[in-house]
């Protein structure tokens, strides 16, 4: 069977099959909180213990996607994908059997996971129409998440952490067997150029490194969000039904956006997407009751999503390459290396609300910026029928 063609490289089929693959770079990020939380409750970590392991996770998460660019349009993708697969579930079977905190094991899962990011990034980016590709991506990986957190904390009350990695681990096996319906190598670059990195203009830099200062302060707080709810005495169950609705409307937020294209342009999204932030942030700061600490999550993951998909089509529209959004997830795992760490070390000073600061003001910085960064935007596509 071959689909290696450009036509249906923007098809749909091939979009699915690519964002099914790229679900598995997603999971460290997207199944941390829990996962943290499991251990700080069997090891007894403190906050600051708890931000290093989840340092320790994105560290190798940062280390692959640094990668990213050297080896995705050398490598059979279809190989990659499997590779990445066998690694993935290997480190989280691992992570499941060790009796200290798994700083190893979770850098590993976070190393093999980032491999399938870049390269799920990669194959996505190779889509005309950039907000839909990056919305239709995102809404599958938070559709899988979404299933995956429901029965998360259920199966960690009954199996404990090993049984919660362990399904993990077959999630990832099954994830993997989208490698059948890829391509085998890129089609928009070809052997010659495979080794070059392109040149990007200034503005994607830019805009590149605003997403990093956004998404930091986000994952500073989303990897506390588990241990908030904890703070209100919110029972494993429960918790369970906030973190599968949280992904469901994260992931009908990227839905959203693959249906509206670029339609609101170029600077609204990002003061909107601030706006309900804020106000996300506001109900977690209030927390006066599980349902007023659920909301204040999923207003807050809405508005984090869109931004994120919006944030990542803008570096793909300013870079004519299509090489430099290969390095959004290094850029989202610089966030995620920096975030826990300095999370922790503000959650055990000063409470929640220093990480409720960090991530509005952190917030702000898109919404800052991209009135400016938007003048550099080259005419699009998207806002017709794809």
């Amino acid at each position: 069977m071959s689909i290696n063609t450009t036509g249906l490289r923007a098809g749909f089929a091939f979009l699915l099959a690519a964002s099914v693959a790229s679900s598995i770079g997603g999971l460290p990020f997207n199944t941390l909180p829990i996962l943290l939380g499991a251990f700080a409750d069997r090891l007894t970590l403190s906050p600051a213990e708890l931000g290093t392991l989840g340092s320790a996770c994105t560290g190798g998460y940062l280390l692959s996607t640094l990668l990213g660019p050297l080896w995705v349009d050398r490598l059979p993708w279809r190989g990659a994908t499997w590779a990445a697969v066998t690694l993935t579930a290997a480190a989280l079977v691992w992570s499941g059997q060790v009796d200290t905190a798994p700083l190893a094991p979770l850098a590993l899962f976070g190393f093999a996971a980032g491999l399938m990011h870049s390269l799920g990034m990669r194959m996505v980016g190779e889509s005309p129409h950039k907000e839909r590709a990056f919305g239709v991506r995102l809404l599958t990986e938070l559709v899988i998440v979404a299933a995956l957190l429901f029965f998360l904390p259920i199966v960690m009350v009954g199996g404990g952490i090993s049984g919660g990695m362990t399904l993990l681990a077959f999630a990832v096996v099954a994830m993997g067997l989208s490698a059948l319906f890829i391509p085998s190598g890129p089609a928009t670059v070809d052997a010659s150029t495979a080794a070059s990195t392109g040149k990007a203009g200034a503005a994607a830099w830019v805009a590149l490194g605003i997403f990093v200062l956004f998404a930091c302060g986000q994952v500073a707080l989303w990897v506390f969000i588990e241990r908030i709810g904890r703070s209100i005495e919110v029972s494993a169950a429960e918790l369970g039904l906030v973190f599968s609705i949280l992904k469901v409307v994260g992931g009908l937020s990227a839905l959203l956006v693959a249906l509206l294209g670029d339609r609101l342009g170029q600077r609204l999204p990002h003061l909107l997407c601030l706006v309900f932030i804020v106000l996300g942030i506001l109900l977690l700061e209030l927390r006066s009751s599980f349902t007023v600490y659920a909301l204040g999550a999923w207003i807050w993951e809405a508005a984090f999503t869109i931004s994120c998909v919006y944030q990542t089509a803008a570096v793909a529209r300013l870079d004519a390459s299509n090489r430099l959004v290969v390095l959004v997830p290094a850029a989202f795992a610089l966030s995620a290396f920096i975030g826990p760490e300095l999370a922790g070390r503000l959650a055990e000073s000063g409470g929640f609300m220093p990480l409720f600061l960090l991530a509005a003001g952190c917030a702000s910085i898109p919404a800052i910026a991209y009135p400016f960064l938007a003048r550099h935007m080259p005419m699009t596509t998207d806002a017709k029928p794809a």
